[in-house]
């Protein structure tokens, strides 16, 4: 009884470590540091895999603010030779 506990926990965690590292490659993440942690956390490193944001959807959100005209306020105050906003 003891060792069907154990194979099955054993077989979870070898279950969440393989869809943590697909899941982190699909986001463009390490899939290597993902895999340990699904294998080492189980259930919880799926999870937190599932939670980490895609970095292909940063890159690109950062593209359509540069285009729409944002400009972030640390590259304003840059511009502005150091001295802050209105100065």
């Amino acid at each position: 009884m003891d060792w069907m506990l154990l194979l099955l926990i054993v077989a979870s965690h070898l279950a969440s470590a393989f869809l943590a590292a697909t899941i982190a490659r699909q986001k463009a993440r390490n899939s290597r540091s993902w895999f340990v942690a699904g294998l080492l956390f189980g259930l919880l490193g799926l999870i937190a895999a599932a939670g980490i944001p895609d970095r292909h959807q940063i890159v690109y959100l950062r593209h359509l603010a540069v285009a729409q005209g944002y400009r972030h306020r640390h590259e304003s105050a840059d511009q502005n030779g150091g001295n802050g906003p209105g100065r």
